[in-house]
């Protein structure tokens, strides 16, 4: 300890090494470092301990996180081409985690250990060390996996108060905050806290507030202010937009709202956005798509097709940069409170969120408060913003703000008067629209994140993630708040029967990782109104094979059958909660592509779980993409489904590069399947007229314009004809971020 530091007091340094002498000699060399997931990991922490490590072999390190983001990379010369500049213009400044190419290249040392319990989608298919290591958990379970595993570090990035001695964990408080808890509930684990001040990240008030004290050590200086990892936004194709309509009519006005990052999270957040505004021509669209009139016979679920009044509430694990537009557009906006009484009042109408004599009244009539007012009922009033912040109490009395024993009985009507005072028909304190474990996005995410008003951030609380992902704990205030929950989450895969797979390959490979997606589900099953909604495309193309991603079994599965119930494709909505099997199958059906009906009708009744004589119905018979394509060709719905909804990060150069090369990566790698597309792309890349210059300007800024080699011609000739097949110049590239005008 530094000779006359105060003990309360973290310890500071400016280098990251001496950080980690400090660590080692406060709890020795057997480490179990906890990180969190995504943005929030303390890199420069992290790679000071693991370069320690690496030279030192009497140092145990093992590493317990999840979602370890990387700077893109490229697999293929044309994937490179595109993002090197990237990474020049958007990366140059982001310090990568050092033990992230020594897995890459299964080169860890023996003495160190990174254990996951969500990876990067795809990234580590065929590394067994990876694989291996893995963590399969339930995401509010990892605090107490943790636990059991003896962490005893915990280095996290965190925020600065400018104003003050405080710092907010901002992006991550989901699993460190349960983790501080625990380490105080069981008195003898010793548990160091590692603090690493960005002002870069944005400081998020409420639960992720922390006093200084809190902190063990903390590393400042000019070396951590650096720039958060940019996570941009991809482009949206039709069939997200698909799904997302669907979706967007199972969300009730004055609902909960969950759903995650990714193309289809952006694509549910900008349709409702549509039904917002463009009410209309949403309707129609979703029409439409499900060929009917009346918008019911897909299946018997009530259609949410109106605009919102009461607006939605988010309760999130992650958040995503969506739900910032469904503010701006006034959709997020129906604020919950941290007292169960208090929520269902305003849920029943029989109050307002301001302070009147009716919620003194009410709040007294519930039981929730006494007359005459308890010094613990004017500490709860006054935190509300309902009592004149100047009451206070002196032994058992009640002072006005002369100083003077006040009247705190609520019976009489000058009374409640003089005790809301100056707050009288002010709004109330303490509203959320938003409660989230984490959140992840691109820059423009950060810098809005880090530039809204005070008053506006305050309606974001992010907390821990056993709040957000179940109901243990205060579930009366939960069951308030969450009235008509809507949690989406997307899937890989569903069986026939409603079993879902989302983080794995049949092989037993993880893709990703179980997340919170069993809690959601769970907790939908639980809420008396909640729902689960699992979205999934019907089918993917991959090596130039269309498959289904309905199937008739898998060898595992991420949520059993018997929790199943909605799944959304783009075809249209099975609710198949507490429904037979025969008809649970029937409903899949209703949705699967029609390329794949009729094998999977055979399989059923195979089985004996559909009747010999089933023939699916005449209307499901046309599930084809050609439908949904016919659904959007027209100008007027084009012009409001851009390919980056919620904008980009990227040039419109890039913009347009990437979507299409998301199309041209899931094509054959048979040369003799290629050749088509090439032929077509040569015949583009010699089109000089004013029609074809996006694609000389895409080509150049990948450096295929006036390559003289044969192998790179050949690419070139592929991503011009991928240009010009799948980059469809009748929809915008970008959106308008929330400003779209009547």
């Amino acid at each position: 300890m530094e000779k006359g530091r105060d003990p309360q007091q973290p310890q500071r340094f400016d280098c990251a090494e001496a950080c980690v002498d400090a660590v080692i000699e406060a709890i020795g060399k057997k480490i179990v470092l906890g990180l969190p997931l995504g943005i929030g990991k303390a890199n420069h922490f992290a790679n000071a301990l693991y370069a320690r490590a690496a030279e030192d072999p009497s140092i145990s390190l093992t590493i317990f996180t999840a979602l370890t983001l990387e700077r893109p990379k490229g697999n293929s010369e044309i994937e490179r081409r595109f993002i090197q500049p990237l990474l020049d213009r958007l990366y140059s400044e982001y310090i990568d985690l050092a033990y992230t190419p020594a897995r890459h290249k299964r080169m860890l040392p023996d003495n160190i250990e990174i254990c996951e319990f969500f990876l990067l989608t795809g990234a580590y298919l065929n590394n067994p060390a990876v694989q291996q290591d893995y963590v399969s958990s339930n995401y509010t379970h990892v605090p107490r996996d943790l636990m059991d595993r003896g962490v005893n570090v915990i280095a996290q990035m965190v925020s600065p108060d400018p104003n003050g001695d405080r710092y907010s964990l901002s992006s991550n408080p989901d699993l460190t905050l349960p983790l501080l808890r625990m380490a105080q509930q069981r008195g003898d684990h010793r548990l160091v806290f590692v603090g690493e001040c960005n002002p870069q990240l944005p400081y998020m008030p409420g639960d992720s507030e922390l006093e200084c004290e809190a902190f063990d050590f903390l590393l400042e200086g000019e070396p951590f202010d650096a720039p958060l990892f940019a996570a941009p936004s991809p482009p949206v194709g039709f069939t997200e937009y698909a799904l997302a309509f669907h979706i967007s009519s199972l969300i009730k006005d004055g609902g909960t709202l969950q759903v995650g990052i990714g193309a289809l999270g952006d694509a549910i957040c900008h349709v409702l956005g549509l039904r917002q505004v463009y009410n209309a021509t949403y309707t129609e669209t979703l029409r439409d798509l499900t060929c009917d009139d009346s918008l019911q016979f897909r299946h018997r679920l009530p259609l949410q097709v109106e605009r919102f009044e009461q607006g939605l509430y988010g309760a999130s694990e992650m958040v995503p940069p969506g739900f910032l537009h469904l503010r701006r557009m006034d959709i997020l906006k129906r604020e919950v409170y941290p007292d169960a009484v208090l929520q269902r009042l305003l849920d029943d109408g029989v109050i307002t969120p301001s302070a009147t004599e009716d919620i003194l009244l009410a709040l007294q009539r519930s039981g929730r408060i006494s007359s005459p007012l308890t010094p613990e009922d004017t500490e709860f009033l006054q935190r509300l913003g309902v009592i004149d912040p100047s009451y206070s109490w002196r032994g058992h009395r009640l002072l006005s703000p002369d100083g003077e024993e006040e009247e705190c009985d609520l019976h009489s009507e000058s009374g409640r008067r003089r005790l809301l005072g100056s707050c009288a028909n002010q709004k109330l304190k303490g509203g959320t629209w938003l409660h989230g474990g984490f959140y992840l996005g691109p820059a423009s995410m950060y810098r809005e994140l880090r530039e809204m008003p005070a008053e506006e951030l305050a309606g974001i609380n992010m907390t821990a993630i056993d709040y957000i992902n179940d109901l243990l704990e205060h579930r009366a205030l939960k069951v308030a708040q969450r009235r008509e929950a809507r949690f989406v989450n997307s899937a890989m895969m569903v069986t026939l029967n409603g079993s879902v797979i989302s983080d794995g390959l049949a092989n037993g490979q993880v893709v990703s990782g179980v997340g919170g997606q069993y809690n959601f589900v769970a907790q939908a099953h639980e809420l008396d109104d909640g729902r689960s909604i699992i979205a999934v495309p019907s089918t993917r193309f991959s090596n130039g094979e269309t498959k289904s991603n309905i199937v008739w079994e898998f060898p595992h599965t991420t949520i059993p059958r018997h929790l199943r119930d909605i799944v959304v494709t783009e075809y249209g909505v099975a609710d198949l909660r507490g429904k037979k099997d025969r008809d649970v199958m029937v409903a899949m059906l209703g949705i699967c592509d029609s390329r794949f009906q009729g094998a999977l009708l055979e399989k059923a009744k195979s089985a004996g779980k559909i009747e010999k004589d089933y023939d699916i119905p005449l209307e499901f018979t046309a599930n084809t993409p050609e439908r949904i394509r016919a659904a959007f060709n027209d100008p007027q719905r084009l012009a409001l489904l851009p390919h980056y909804p919620l904008g980009t990060d990227f040039t419109d150069e890039e913009a347009l590069l990437a979507v299409a090369l998301k199309q041209l990566k899931v094509q054959s790698r048979k040369w003799w399947k290629m050749l088509p597309l090439i032929i077509s792309g040569r015949a583009a890349h010699r089109d000089r007229s004013e029609n074809a210059a996006y694609i000389h300007r895409c080509l150049e800024r990948m450096g295929f314009e006036g390559t003289d080699t044969y192998e790179h011609r050949l690419e070139g000739y592929a991503v011009a004809a991928a240009l010009k097949n799948y980059v469809d110049l009748r929809r915008p590239l970008r959106g308008n971020q929330g400003k779209m005008p009547e």
